[in-house]
């Protein structure tokens, strides 16, 4: 009789590979065996997996698509084409559909889209969720990959109505701090106008995105702030994740884990979202002024004890009694989807509300941390500190640019952050907010194999 143990492991082994075989019987006809052979901790690319997950997608966007004046839509990784078919099927609203796929395997079918409908659907072969690495190469060598995959995208000024909408799923963090990036320092997707994304995205980046200081400063970062004072979001709905390709591993949390309440909720689920950047971002902080607001908050945030009034002294001496003493009224901030019911909302998120630079925190002390802070106080401050007359000759400048010339300077975009600042102290970063895929480890030696798996001899 073999150890209960072992029999466990067994059957086990039997039923994943049961499952897998039920998968590939499945799907193996539309997708290529690497997105149906293993489940995967976190997939950064993912495709709708039948034309019943693309059905439900479209019945949530339909009023979204409605309340849209865009007529320019790009699909990322369309795959076999199911959600494809509902933006064809909108001949009226999108005269322009541009499918970026970064799969050779789904080539020859997107293709065949463009020939049937020539003027209407353009296909480029890129990898738009690794858009940052694009944007790192071209700044080595003059290349014009950024340039040549967005060829098609409609440009507009910032100012005015979106440019196009950009519908995917996708499970990568850096590519959210890529687009936060990208409208800091005016380069890649955004310098051809304001796109409205509308992503299916993993609850764990979602909630660490729109998040307030009342979730605690492990997940409230710098990377929240930014976020929600650059863009407007909003929450649609919660799609299976079983409707996406590749599968993901179960979520098994280890007593370790800091990160334990955020990455259990909803693992069976992605979000639905959609944000925008904001249309009065420029009114809000110039955009010469926008590196040295993401310099502040993320120099700021280095640790969840940093205090306001000893950190802004640094910089300017004697600053603290303006901050204390301030006779100026605060203004509120709205809701900016008045319609968006809080008790709806996925737990730990909050909904996207306007930005003022007059949104003072009530009662600053010289107690008072960077963390208690909400993102629209956050940007006042800033504001506050930006016009006074020490600004031009304080050492805040002498850092801002010491972090620029790192910035030109840096490996890639994802080692910025550990170029321009110190380590955040307990900082949710990309491999603590969500696990995303790593290389498969290298073959455990026989003798460590043997001993931690008992034989069943």
């Amino acid at each position: 009789m073999l150890p209960l143990r072992c029999s466990w492991s067994l059957s086990r082994a039997n039923y994943t590979t049961k499952a897998r075989k039920e998968l590939v019987t499945r799907y193996s006809a539309e997708f290529p065996e690497k997105l149906l052979n293993r489940k995967r901790k976190v997939p950064t690319h993912m495709y709708i997996a039948n034309s019943k997950a693309a059905a439900r997608i479209s019945q949530y966007l339909e009023p979204h698509f409605q309340s849209s004046g865009c007529d320019t839509v790009m699909e990322l990784n369309s795959g076999p084409g199911y959600f494809t078919r509902h933006l064809l099927d909108r001949e009226s609203q999108f005269r322009r559909i541009i499918l970026l796929e970064s799969m050779d395997h789904f080539m020859p079918k997107i293709q065949e889209l463009h020939t049937l409908y020539p003027e209407r659907v353009k296909v480029r072969q890129g990898d738009f969720v690794n858009l940052w690495k694009l944007v790192y190469m071209d700044k080595m060598d003059g290349g014009s990959r950024v340039a040549d995959l967005l060829s098609d995208v409609p440009q507009k000024a910032f100012t005015d109505d979106i440019n196009m909408l950009v519908f995917g799923a996708v499970g990568s963090y850096p590519f959210f701090k890529h687009l936060i990036n990208s409208l800091i320092f005016q380069t890649s997707l955004f310098n051809l106008g304001r796109c409205e994304m509308i992503l299916a995205m993993p609850p764990p980046i979602y909630i660490h995105l729109t998040c307030n200081n009342e979730i605690g400063y492990l997940i409230y970062r710098s990377t929240s702030v930014l976020f929600q004072i650059l863009f407007e979001h909003k929450f649609i709905a919660k799609v299976p994740r079983e409707d996406f390709l590749p599968q993901q591993t179960a979520y098994s949390p280890t007593k370790s884990s800091k990160l334990g309440k955020v990455q259990s909720i909803n693992p069976e689920y992605l979000y639905l979202v959609k944000f925008t950047p904001r249309r009065n971002l420029h009114e809000l902080c110039q955009s010469q002024d926008l590196p040295a607001l993401w310099f502040f908050i993320k120099q700021n945030y280095v640790s969840r004890r940093n205090r306001i009034i000893p950190n802004l002294e640094k910089w300017v001496p004697g600053c603290g009694p303006r901050l204390i003493i301030n006779p100026q009224s605060p203004e509120s901030v709205t809701p900016i989807y008045p319609d968006e019911l809080p008790k709806k909302l996925p737990q730990y998120s909050c909904r996207s509300t306007t930005m003022s630079t007059r949104n003072y925190y009530p009662g600053i002390n010289i107690y008072t941390q960077f963390g208690d802070l909400l993102p629209s106080q956050m940007l006042t401050l800033f504001s506050q500190f930006r016009q006074w007359p020490e600004y031009g000759e304080s050492s805040f400048l002498a850092s801002l640019e010491n972090a620029l010339l790192k910035l030109e300077t840096a490996n890639d975009e994802q080692n910025l952050e550990d170029g321009v600042t110190l380590p955040e102290e307990d900082d949710a970063e990309a491999d603590e907010i969500i696990e995303e895929e790593s290389p498969e480890p290298a073959t455990t030696p026989a003798k460590r194999r043997r001993k931690a798996v008992p034989s069943c001899t």
